[in-house]
């Protein structure tokens, strides 16, 4: 489902507390109120009188009584939503772009995060490695450099290079939902986005449960994970652990990877904090990944990241006080350790990185007689410690990994600190809403940048129309800085790229469509100028290409959704369509132009009984060319993939089987990198 609406989690009402925040913490949540049995009301009741009665007196209009002890007849109440403070009463015109609910990941037929986030309308997600081995995230035409990642609501990207952002210690069955910002949404959260960011939210489910999940198939696949949810008196914890491996499809792409994450959440009287701790081990073998005339590559990297956050009043102020920290390890092998059984002389050496990031954000937010304001800051270093990346470095920092290989020396190293303010000022009237966003940046490697954005939402009757305007920039990742090849020179004095986007949507929700279904959907058309585009560029006359701010990339496009619901059958599809115009002033670009030009997609879900059949297909026609193994030209050109699966629930135990394109079609998301043909997995999934 594309929902422009935050999607809330359950919470469920099991006592009362006197906790002033005790209304806060409900809103944005699905309230449901368990039995209560009469000594329990009756304590509790007369404990919290006051705050029982105005929180359920002003949320469903009626008086509250307690249950009797042998109440046979179950209620439902009618839902409500409470908006929070710093959200406009009409439109939320901050409200992401799109959300993929759990119900609509449920209803999807994905076995991986990647899988999930390319059902995301406008987002285009290019797979060299199965099994969420690496994949380069985009979004709207953009290159994978351009699009960030957040973490609930952390931005975690990596900084050497967006080959690397989709390493985080998150599996599937942790994902509550999945959010897609445009760059105006995320200058309201106080980031800085050229394309736009998603934002996966992990499950923060408030009951005790247990799911575990193994399967296996096709290229000796065999993944299996566990996510454990415990409720222990104010705090809620969550905690997975996940291994996945395969043989691969064909020479040099298997893989092996583990991940493990903790978050934990105590709702208190005062404070509400929330901490999240990830690690992840990865190694796969890179067949072509990077260069068809060098088979045999192998990358390994490691991930470790931690945040907390702390929610808080402080003189009329709600208060969200942030830290946190990423380290990402990358080894990459040219020729294959074992693998090779001859490595030319040239060949020094494997290439190390060691990528740092760490940050703090306040943000605060003051509800005022008219509108609600919005002011923070955030403080953000990101580093490199590399024997390819960055200046020549006479610290001699050394570094052991932990696979156990020879040390390698660092003598490369480079670093930036950024300083960052951000405002907004919302308010509403009746249906209409407006927001205005500034944002004002200081790094110690680029100088001052800025951001602006304005927003503004009308709702009439059940379309929600909103209009929105930015401009925002990227800064340079570590790679275009300093990254030198036989045939590249890079420019460490490269400056930061810009874009100018505009954006108007509709938004149609629970629509009726007879007695039993439900209609949404979404369409959004755009415009993205982008100038002093960092590009690799060389004159017709000469062979080596130089890394530059000169290219100008216009972005024209419109991404539609729409899921429909009638009784047990569930359809949800999308449609994008992009259009780039470059513009390299004479200079050949190097930039890749091989985007996505149409994408349509549908996902069907039916249910029968204790039976559950879904099926998924997609078209994608790419733009561009490439040159395959044995040198010759060849078109991207349209594809069409075809997925199904079948479960089957016995009581606490589900039994699946899922096919991934069940056509066999031959296709490529990179051009070295050619995709497996059809593939099976069974498995199955407990709950307690």
């Amino acid at each position: 489902m594309y929902k422009k609406e935050r999607s809330r989690s359950v919470l469920r009402f099991r006592r009362f507390c006197r906790g002033g925040w005790a209304a806060f913490n409900s809103m944005h949540r699905e309230v449901t109120i368990g039995r209560v049995a009469n000594y329990i009301a009756d304590l509790q009741l007369r404990k919290s009188a006051a705050v029982a009665a105005c929180c359920f007196v002003a949320a469903v209009g009626s008086p509250v009584q307690a249950q009797s002890d042998d109440g046979r007849e179950a209620r439902t109440l009618p839902e409500v939503e409470v908006a929070l403070m710093d959200q406009p009463a009409a439109l939320s015109v901050a409200a992401p772009a799109a959300v993929l609910t759990s119900e609509d990941i449920s209803g999807a037929t994905v076995r991986t995060l990647s899988d999930l986030l390319a059902m995301l309308p406008g987002v285009d997600l290019r797979i060299r490695g199965v099994g969420d081995a690496q994949g380069d995230l985009s979004m709207r035409g953009g290159t994978f450099d351009q699009m960030l990642l957040l973490l609930n609501g952390i931005n975690l990207t990596d900084a050497q290079t967006g080959h690397h952002t989709l390493d985080i210690p998150i599996d599937l069955s942790m994902v509550e939902r999945v959010e897609l910002l445009s760059p105006a949404q995320c200058l309201a959260r106080g980031i800085v986005a050229f394309c736009g960011a998603v934002n996966i939210v992990v499950s923060d489910h408030y009951r005790d449960q247990l799911l575990a999940d193994i399967s296996g198939g096709s290229f000796g696949t065999a993944n299996a994970s566990l996510l454990a949810t415990k409720a222990l008196g104010r705090w809620a914890v969550t905690a997975s652990a996940a291994y996945h491996r395969s043989d691969g499809y064909r020479a040099n792409t298997d893989y092996r990877h583990g991940s493990f994450f903790l978050q934990a959440q105590r709702h208190g009287d005062r404070h509400d904090l929330h901490l999240q701790l990830g690690g992840q081990l990865k190694g796969f073998g890179g067949a072509g990944f990077y260069s068809t005339a060098y088979p045999d590559q192998y990358e390994a990297t490691r991930t470790l990241t931690a945040s907390v956050t702390d929610k808080f009043r402080f003189s009329g102020f709600n208060v969200q006080f942030s830290v946190y920290g990423r380290l990402h390890r990358d080894r990459f092998e040219l020729f294959r350790e074992g693998y090779v059984a001859e490595v030319p002389d040239w060949y020094t050496g494997h290439n190390h990185h060691l990528g740092s990031l760490a940050g703090v954000q306040l943000r605060a937010v003051r509800p005022l007689p008219v509108g609600v304001l919005t002011a923070g800051a955030d403080l953000r270093r990101e580093g490199i410690l590399s024997n390819v990346l960055g200046q020549p470095d006479t610290g001699g920092h050394r570094f052991l990994f932990i696979d156990g290989t020879t040390p390698s020396p660092f003598d490369h190293a480079a670093a930036r600190t950024t300083a960052t303010l951000f405002g907004s000022y919302a308010f509403s009237r009746g249906a209409f809403s407006a927001e205005a966003v500034a944002l004002g940046a200081a790094s110690s490697r680029f100088g001052a940048d800025y951001g602006l954005a304005a927003t503004a939402g009308y709702r009439l009757s059940m379309l929600d129309f909103r209009f929105a305007v930015s401009r925002t920039y990227r800064l340079p990742t570590f790679t275009d800085l300093y990254y030198q090849g036989p045939n590249q020179r890079s420019n460490p004095d490269l400056a930061p790229e810009a874009s100018t986007t505009a954006e108007v949507s509709v938004a149609g929700r629970q629509l009726k469509v007879g007695e039993f279904g439900a209609f949404d959907f979404q369409v959004s058309a755009y415009r993205r100028a982008g100038r002093d585009i960092i590009d690799w560029v060389r004159s017709p006359e000469e062979e080596l290409w130089h890394s530059m701010n000169h290219t100008a990339v216009d972005a024209l496009g419109l991404d539609a959704a729409a899921r429909l619901r009638w009784s047990r059958l569930r359809l949800q599809c999308s449609y994008s369509l992009c259009h780039i115009e470059q513009d390299a002033g004479g200079l050949i670009s190097g930039s890749a132009l091989d985007y996505l030009r149409h994408r349509l997609s549908a996902d069907a879900q039916l249910s029968v009984d204790v039976m559950r059949f879904k099926l998924g297909g997609a078209y994608r026609s790419r733009v561009g060319q490439y040159v395959d193994e044995a040198g010759q030209v060849c078109d991207y050109g349209g594809v069409f993939l075809l997925s199904a699966s079948a479960e089957y629930d016995l009581r606490q135990l589900t039994l699946y089987v899922q096919g991934y394109n069940l056509l066999g079609t031959h296709y490529r998301d990179h051009g070295g990198v050619p995709q497996p043909g059809a593939s099976l997995l069974v498995g199955m999934r407990a709950r307690w």
